[in-house]
């Protein structure tokens, strides 16, 4: 399914759209994780883009995109919960938007497309973002509940995260974009 508005759409990614994907991925992992994440690490995501490439192309059914003018802005991951909850519980695990396209309402049409292609399967969908990140604002502004802190290592630092719930409703007149 399609949804858009003008010159925007929403839909599920396909294998063409790895490498926007995975570029949008690794600009804003630089953007967003600076001064978080050591430098080096975030230096080093480019050498790993041909790898990342396979991966997203090996699991391209768990995306979808926003594109303007045909041109893929931002993504969005999601699928079967990692974090050990029962079956009634989904999982976005990405969601990123070219920096010169946030703030734009992408995010939350992106969030809606996903809530709509998981009602039927679910009642809940988990949220992760690192406590440090401004995304908490936006994860708390679509309804996500705090419920938990959740951990993980990069390059032997440990990060703390902010887990939230989220009730999935579908906003009926949402636009998707």
């Amino acid at each position: 399914m399609i949804k858009r508005a003008n010159d925007m759409k929403i839909e599920k990614a396909q294998i063409e759209d790895s490498r926007n994907i995975v570029e949008i991925n690794i600009k804003e992992w630089k953007n967003t994780y600076k001064g978080i994440f050591p430098d080096k690490y975030l230096e080093n995501l480019s050498e790993k883009e041909e790898e990342s490439m396979k991966k997203c192309k090996n699991k391209i059914n768990e995306y979808i995109v926003c594109k303007i003018n045909d041109q893929v802005v931002g993504f969005l991951r999601f699928g079967k919960n990692k974090k050990g909850y029962n079956d009634n519980y989904a999982e976005i695990y990405a969601l990123y938007i070219d920096k010169d396209y946030q703030r734009k309402g992408i995010g939350t049409a992106l969030i809606n497309f996903a809530f709509e292609n998981l009602k039927l399967n679910y009642k809940y969908v988990l949220i992760s973002t690192l406590v440090q990140n401004d995304a908490n604002l936006f994860y708390k502004k679509i309804g996500g509940k705090l419920i938990d802190k959740v951990y993980f290592f990069l390059e032997d630092n440990e990060y703390e995260e902010n887990l939230y719930e989220n009730r999935i409703i579908v906003n009926k007149n949402a636009q998707y974009f």
